[in-house]
């Protein structure tokens, strides 16, 4: 994201100051970070916090790296003075002890980090990635993309299939830059419905170098399903899924609506931080189920869930998926149980759909009359003149 910045000029590269008692201690610190991101300007100071307001007022760098030799409150009061003059500047100290009132001192300041001396070189660099990406924010484009997600009543609903080829549909019928993201992070296999090609990288590997995304390396990162629909795949394996934080979502999805046009989330069944975090910056949340009693049972429990999260019916579509207008439980009996209209009801077209799946090709280009087709072609088109008329949640609705 930071060179995304830095390439459209938007920012310069950034700058640290590292200012240390130890000179082995700011060589390790110089060496570490250069070895990590080959951009950042470094400049290295020999001295304590008496010497940091003249570093910084003749570098005014975006990060200064300080070591604090005591942990005192002498140090602290010398960069509290210094602080506020540069409200901009992120401070990092290196501190050999730190007491809980210390850290308390520190944070009331606004020293972003406070470190351990030898200086773990993950924390370091976590510590300089989260300053990044809080630049980068700062200065990218403003937000154009609208993100959706789609959640599984139960399992087997079909979410992914409808996440998929609607993205699919997006992007092939209006020409719009779709990405879908597999937030699946368990048993994701998003990809498969719309692709037989193989992942070259996933969800967690990219978020592991988080501090270095932007769209590019987003998008070099994600099966090319058409050249504007790109697919982010879920982990590969279950140990990487862990790796993953909330925080890292947050970068993730900014990127995304900068560089795309609407960013589908394929949430899983999983109600977690993660999955929350793309909730909350959704514009529509589509649980999808079918017309049975397990459905309808486990539908009922996820909307009171999404309920207490503060998701409101205004947010909160619902999808029925596999439609059966002569069943036992039809659309109106749905609706009453659970309390809350239908949004759209996709036709039942088992064995096309099986079909589709099966070959790992779009339920559109297999079969472009099929009715699944065309509702997904129906709903792409609201989605699509929403976007155009600022309307999003209003040309959504069917009309009356």
């Amino acid at each position: 994201m930071i060179r995304d910045a830095i390439e459209k000029g938007m920012v310069t590269t950034l700058k640290v100051s590292i200012v240390a008692h130890n000179k082995a201690t700011s060589e390790h610190v110089r060496m570490a970070l250069q070895s990590w991101d080959n951009l950042l300007r470094i400049v290295e100071h020999t001295g304590g916090v008496a010497l940091a307001g003249r570093v910084v007022e003749a570098e005014q760098p975006d990060v200064l790296i300080i070591e604090g030799v005591r942990a005192s409150e002498e140090e602290l009061l010398a960069l509290e003075r210094l602080t506020p003059r540069y409200p901009s500047m992120a401070v990092i100290m290196l501190s050999p002890t730190q007491t809980p009132e210390f850290l308390r001192h520190a944070m009331r300041i606004g020293l972003r980090d406070i470190l351990p001396l030898p200086v773990p070189r993950e924390a370091l660099f976590d510590a300089v990635g989260r300053i990044q990406q809080r630049m980068a924010l700062s200065v990218s484009p403003q937000r154009k993309g609208k993100i959706m997600s789609f959640i599984g009543c139960k399992g087997g609903s079909g979410a992914t299939f409808l996440a998929t080829n609607l993205a699919y549909a997006l992007a092939e019928q209006n020409k719009n830059q779709v990405a879908l993201i597999d937030l699946n992070r368990q048993f994701g296999d998003a990809a498969l419905y719309v692709s037989d090609r193989v992942p070259s990288s996933n969800l967690a590997e990219v978020t592991k170098q988080i501090h270095r995304l932007d769209g590019s390396f987003l998008s070099s990162s994600m099966v090319h399903v058409l050249p504007n629909f790109h697919v982010l795949a879920a982990p590969e394996e279950p140990d990487q899924a862990l790796q993953i934080r909330p925080e890292q979502i947050d970068a993730l999805l900014w990127v995304a609506v900068s560089n795309y046009d609407f960013v589908v989330i394929d949430a899983g069944r999983s109600l977690d931080e993660i999955t929350m975090r793309a909730m909350d910056q959704s514009e529509t949340i589509f649980p999808v189920l079918q017309q049975t009693l397990p459905f309808l049972r486990d539908a009922k429990r996820l909307l009171n869930a999404l309920g207490a999260l503060g998701y409101g019916k205004e947010k909160v579509k619902l999808l029925i998926n596999r439609e059966e207008k002569k069943g036992v439980i039809g659309v109106d009996d749905v609706a009453k149980a659970l309390g809350q209209e239908i949004f759209r009801c996709i036709p039942n077209s088992f064995g096309t759909v099986a079909d589709s799946i099966n070959q790992g090709i779009p339920i559109r280009t297999l079969a472009p009359r099929d009715p699944v087709s065309k509702a997904l072609h129906e709903m792409v088109q609201s989605l699509v003149a929403a976007k155009k008329e600022g309307g999003w949640l209003r040309a959504l609705l069917p009309a009356r």
